[in-house]
């Protein structure tokens, strides 16, 4: 899974207890994109007791290349690297981790 976010969308904040849920069972990279310094971001880490792993995306570079508008948005893949699920917005943990076992 790729979940792109941002320290200051309100949509991200709400969710980031369901990404953290996920990555303790799945791959979960994370990208935080014009969210700051690393120091900023991990200070937002910190503060919500959050503990995945993210790419600082800055300049919003990555979230170029995958055509983001919105966040957060969220892709998920399945073993062989093809696109099961992109999604825009909020999703729950049990939509996220139904997703994830359905691309497994």
């Amino acid at each position: 899974m790729i979940h792109f976010w941002a320290t200051w969308c309100p949509a991200c904040k709400l969710e980031a207890s369901n990404i953290e849920n996920i990555s303790k069972t799945y791959q979960v990279i994370t990208v935080a994109v014009n969210s700051g310094s690393d120091a900023e971001i991990n200070t937002f880490l910190k503060e919500k007791k959050l503990s995945y792993d993210v790419i600082n995306d800055n300049e919003g570079k990555f979230a170029s290349k995958f055509s983001i508008s919105s966040f957060p948005t969220t892709f998920i893949y399945d073993k062989d690297g093809e696109i099961k699920f992109s999604e825009v917005g909020y999703t729950s943990t049990l939509g996220l981790r139904l997703r994830m076992w359905l691309a497994d």
